[in-house]
């Protein structure tokens, strides 16, 4: 195997490599013997098939096989052989090849940066550390209130209206025939909820006590029982009984006892728990952000430009399926930073010898699961039926175990500090906007 160095700049490499004929005829010469070991074709019999006439049939898939291999192997060679690995699949052009003749392919890729070393114990990031304060305790507490559904009975007869609980017995027909799940007693539902398909809830409301009604609903595209979707349905109610939400529910142990607590006490402990642990994690995630930053603008190295356009390929997929949809110098810049970022976590992983185990890799499937509630299992059964998706997770479980490595190895300087001044961050914008969405949808 002869190799001719084309251009060797920065991170570019092209290289023309030429595989001898002596060294490809043996390969053929084994392939088209197992070939006509085995085929199986009209008028000779198994093993029988002639040479000549194997070739013939075969040629092409045989040559193209023969080339992908010699050419694959050749390039992992060469790169063991020069200490480089690609960044990207090389780009292969096959320059000549004529049968019984020497190939001869060029290459173009682009190798792996040198990633520098950092001195982490140089590195120093704020810890903030969640500063108690009795009122935020109060005020989580009467927000719980605030939003916590509880009914009482009627005060006084009147017809039904959005935001009460119904009490109610249907039975549903379609084309004036009943289907899976059309019969229904004691069922209950807060007007509003959006609990039951368009248009059902609405229906409900302006009937009394006692009341029985028809309701013509059409069920979605996408519901979840497929042999019902978009099919026309008429339920037949009966109101039994209706009940009103209470206005100010007061933070005393009843409270507590519907939100599953003994005592408002041991409520009150569990919100600061809970508080402690949500600040935790919204600090751990500055923590990071900060130390990306730093390490991002510490380390300067050539980022190859294949990885990149790769990279914007991905989220440029991803951005046309979202709503909030970002700018292209948006996705240029975040194709750079994510990829950077990757190839740094990559090389301080390997070289503190940072590997993912099973228990690692059964931690984010775990994870992933819990994003979507209900669907666990399917989540899990998806990732174990895809090799090619736990790989992807394996990657992302080592970037963060690695993070994790990174966040234990600097120094801390700590702050004690309130949610609110924890917020002020602006390496929290984009979670203190998310809270914002919800508490304004609450």
């Amino acid at each position: 195997m002869k190799l001719d160095i084309i251009k060797s700049k920065g991170l570019d490499i092209e290289w023309r490599i030429t595989v001898p004929s002596r060294d490809l005829s043996p390969k053929f010469e084994e392939e088209y013997s197992n070939l006509s070991k085995n085929v199986k074709l009209p008028g000779f019999r198994p093993g029988k098939v002639p040479l000549k006439i194997v070739k013939q049939k075969y040629a092409q898939n045989v040559t193209q096989k023969i080339l992908d291999e010699v050419i694959n192997f050749s390039l992992r060679k060469t790169a063991s052989e020069k200490k480089i690995q690609p960044s990207i699949q090389p780009k292969v052009k096959v320059e000549k090849y004529e049968e019984g003749g020497d190939l001869i392919f060029s290459a173009v890729f682009q190798i792996m940066p040198e990633v520098p070393d950092i001195d982490l114990k140089k590195i120093e990031v704020e810890k903030s550390e969640l500063l108690i304060d009795e009122k935020d305790t109060d005020k989580t507490l009467q927000e719980l209130a605030k939003n916590h559904e509880r009914f009482e009975p009627l005060k006084k007869k009147r017809k039904s209206k959005k935001g009460d609980l119904i009490l109610f017995d249907f039975e549903g027909k379609i084309n004036n025939k009943e289907f899976k799940g059309s019969r229904g007693n004691d069922e209950t539902v807060v007007l509003g909820s959006k609990k039951y398909i368009p248009g059902y809830e609405e229906q409900m409301e302006n009937l009394e006590i006692g009341q029985e009604s028809e309701l013509n609903v059409v069920f979605p595209d996408d519901y979840r029982e497929k042999s019902l979707a978009k099919k026309k349905a008429i339920f037949k109610i009966k109101i039994k009984d209706i009940q009103e939400r209470v206005k100010d529910v007061a933070v005393d142990d009843k409270l507590a006892k519907e939100l599953g607590e003994q005592t408002l006490v041991i409520l009150k402990e569990k919100v600061k728990e809970k508080m402690i642990n949500d600040f935790n994690k919204f600090s751990v995630l500055k923590m990071r952000r900060e130390l990306t930053d730093i390490i991002l603008n510490k380390l300067k190295f050539d980022v190859p430009s294949g990885m990149i356009a790769d990279e914007k390929v991905f989220l440029n997929n991803q951005n046309n399926n979202q709503e909030k949809k970002l700018s292209n110098d948006e996705i240029e810049k975040m194709s750079k930073r994510r990829v950077k970022l990757g190839l740094i976590l990559n090389s301080i992983g390997k070289k503190n010898n940072i590997e993912i185990n099973d228990k690692d890799l059964t931690k984010a499937v775990v994870n992933e699961a819990q994003k979507y509630p209900g669907d666990e299992k399917k989540v899990v059964d998806f990732y174990k039926q895809n090799p090619k998706m736990m790989e992807n997770l394996r990657g992302i479980a080592f970037e963060e175990k690695v993070m994790d490595f990174l966040i234990n190895s600097v120094s801390k300087k700590i702050k004690k500090s309130t949610f609110d001044e924890l917020f002020k961050s602006d390496k929290l914008k984009s979670e203190k906007e998310l809270v914002k969405k919800k508490t304004k949808e609450k």
